[in-house]
C-alpha cells in the first residue's frame, strides 16, 4: 500500500504536483481548511490539463471546454472571471462525461468541491459558525483526489473502447505497435482495457463476423485485431495472456480449418502458442500429416492457405508443439517450399535454400525462386551456409546464366550484411567466370565491383 508521500510523487501532470504538495504541506502543518482548498485547486488544474490533452487527441467535448478556457484567458477581465467560474462549476461533470472518473469518484470529488466552498466561504455556515474540518478529514479528501484522478493519465472508458473499434475499422489502419499501446493501452481505464483486450482476442482467434457497413471483411478485421493483441502484450503481458486464455475455450471447439487460419495468423505470437491445448495440437498435427503431400495448383505452387500454415514450421515454438509441420514441409517440391518460405522467412528454412537453387529448371524459375527464398532469408543465413548456397547457384546453369540473377546476386550481398566480408563471394565470382561459355556474358561484374574482386586473385 503506497503512503501519501509516494502517491504525491506519482501525480500525472508535472504542473499539478506543486499544487498537490501545497495541499500536503497544509495538512502536515495543521491547517485542514487550507489543505482542502488546495486539494480542490489541484483537482481543477488536473482536469483542465487533461481536457487539453483530450482536445489535442480530437475529443469534441473536451475541445468545447478548452475553447471557453482559452477565450477567458485571452480577456482577463470581470467577464472572464465569470466564465472561469462557470467552467470550474462544471469540471467534475465534464470529467464524468469524458470518463476521466466514474460516478462513485464523481460523488467523492463533488463532496470535496462542496467542502472547499465551506472552507473558502465561512459565511455559508448557519449562525456564522466557521467550518472546522479535522486533519484526518482533509487528508481523506487528498487521498480520494489522488486515487480517483491526480495520479492517472487522461484515461477514458467506453469512449476509448469505441475509438478502438473505430480505429480497427478505419481504412487507414496501420497497426504501429507503439501507437496502439499509447492510444488504447496507456490511456484507458482498467475496465475498458479488459474490454479492448477481450475484443481483440476474440476477433483475432475466432474471426467473428463484423457489420457490413464498416467496410472490411471478418478476415481483415481478425488480422488487424491480431496486430493489436500482439502490440498490447508489450504493455501488459499478463492481461493479454488472460484474454487469450478466455478466448481459447471457444477456439478449441472451432472447425479445424478455422483453427488453422488462426494458427497461421497468430502462430508467431508466443502467448497464443503457449496457450494452445495439447490435444488441439495433436489433432492439427494429424490433420496436416493426412493432407495430400502436394496440394498444388496448375503452376506447381502450394495453395495459399496451406502455405500459410506450413510457414509456421519456421517458428521454433510452433514446430515443437506441432512437429508435423516440419515433416510436411520437407515433403514438398522445391517450388512449393519456396511459396512457404516467402510467406514467413525463417532461419529454419535456410538449410533448404541450396537444394531449392539446385532444382531450378529454367532461367525465369531460377530468378523467381531466388527472389522468393534467398533474398528474404539473406539476413538469417549463417557463414557456414553461404558457400553451399553460392555453390548451388554457380553450378546450376539455369541460375548462373539467367539475366536477372546478376542483379539478384548484388541484392543478396547487400541484404546479407553479416556476410559481406565472407570469402565465399570471391570464390563465387571466380567459379561463375570459369564456367561461363562466353567470357562476354554472365561475368557478374556488378557483384565483382561491390566486393572489390580482382582478376588476379584466381590467376594461375
Amino acid at each position: 500500500m503506497l503512503n501519501l508521500e509516494e502517491r504525491i510523487t506519482r501525480v500525472w501532470h508535472q504542473e499539478v504536483r506543486p499544487l498537490v504538495a501545497d495541499a500536503y504541506r497544509c495538512h502536515s502543518t495543521g491547517t485542514p481548511r487550507a489543505a482542502i482548498v488546495a486539494t480542490w485547486t489541484a483537482v481543477c488544474a488536473d482536469i483542465i490539463h487533461k481536457l487539453y490533452q483530450l482536445a489535442e487527441d480530437g475529443d469534441g467535448t473536451a475541445a468545447e471546454v478548452v475553447k471557453k478556457i482559452e477565450a477567458a484567458r485571452s480577456k482577463a477581465d470581470a467577464e472572464a472571471v465569470k466564465t472561469m467560474q462557470q467552467v470550474e462549476s462544471k469540471l467534475l461533470q465534464n470529467a464524468l462525461d469524458l470518463e476521466l472518473i466514474d460516478f462513485i469518484e464523481h460523488r467523492q470529488l463533488e463532496r470535496l468541491q462542496q467542502d472547499r466552498h465551506l472552507c473558502a466561504h465561512p459565511s455559508l455556515r448557519p449562525l456564522g459558525d466557521v467550518f472546522a474540518p479535522s486533519g484526518e478529514y482533509a487528508r481523506a479528501h487528498l487521498v480520494a483526489a489522488l486515487d480517483a484522478l491526480l495520479v492517472h493519465p487522461p484515461t477514458q472508458g467506453r469512449k476509448a473502447f469505441d475509438r478502438y473499434k473505430a480505429h480497427v475499422s478505419d481504412p487507414s489502419f496501420v497497426g504501429h505497435a507503439d501507437y496502439l499501446v499509447q492510444m488504447f493501452a496507456q490511456r484507458v481505464k482498467s475496465s475498458a482495457w479488459k474490454q479492448i483486450l477481450g475484443t481483440a482476442a476474440k476477433h483475432a482467434m475466432l474471426e467473428l463476423e463484423v457489420p457490413e457497413e464498416i467496410g472490411i471483411t471478418a478476415s481483415v478485421a481478425a488480422d488487424r485485431h491480431a496486430l493489436c493483441l500482439i502490440a498490447f502484450a508489450q504493455h501488459d503481458r499478463v492481461a493479454v495472456r488472460e484474454a487469450v486464455a478466455k478466448a481459447m475455450i471457444t477456439f478449441n471447439g472451432l472447425p479445424i480449418e478455422q483453427q488453422l487460419k488462426t494458427i497461421a495468423r497468430l502462430g508467431a505470437f508466443d502467448v497464443f502458442v503457449d496457450a494452445l491445448d495439447e490435444t488441439v495440437c495433436q489433432q492439427i498435427g494429424t490433420y496436416v500429416e493426412r493432407r495430400p503431400a502436394l496440394p498444388a495448383d496448375a503452376s506447381g505452387f502450394l495453395e495459399p492457405a496451406m502455405a500459410s500454415v506450413l510457414a509456421l514450421a519456421g517458428v521454433d515454438a510452433v514446430r515443437a508443439r506441432i512437429p508435423a509441420l516440419g515433416s510436411k514441409f520437407a515433403q514438398l517440391y522445391p517450388t512449393q517450399q519456396a511459396a512457404v518460405i516467402e510467406r514467413r522467412p525463417s532461419a529454419y528454412f535456410t538449410d533448404f535454400l541450396a537444394p531449392i537453387l539446385t532444382s531450378a529448371g529454367g532461367w525465369r524459375t531460377a530468378e523467381r525462386l531466388t527472389a522468393m527464398t534467398v533474398i528474404p532469408c539473406a539476413r538469417l543465413i549463417q557463414p557456414e551456409q553461404l558457400n553451399g548456397i553460392l555453390t548451388a547457384w554457380a553450378d546450376n546453369a539455369q541460375c548462373r546464366e539467367a539475366s536477372g540473377m546478376t542483379e539478384l546476386a548484388v541484392t543478396f550481398w547487400t541484404h546479407a550484411t553479416q556476410l559481406r566480408s565472407h570469402p565465399a563471394w570471391t570464390a563465387f565470382v571466380k567459379r561463375v567466370r570459369e564456367l561461363a561459355a562466353d567470357p562476354q556474358w554472365f561475368q557478374y561484374e556488378e557483384l565483382a565491383a561491390v566486393i572489390d574482386y580482382k582478376d588476379d586473385t584466381y590467376a594461375s
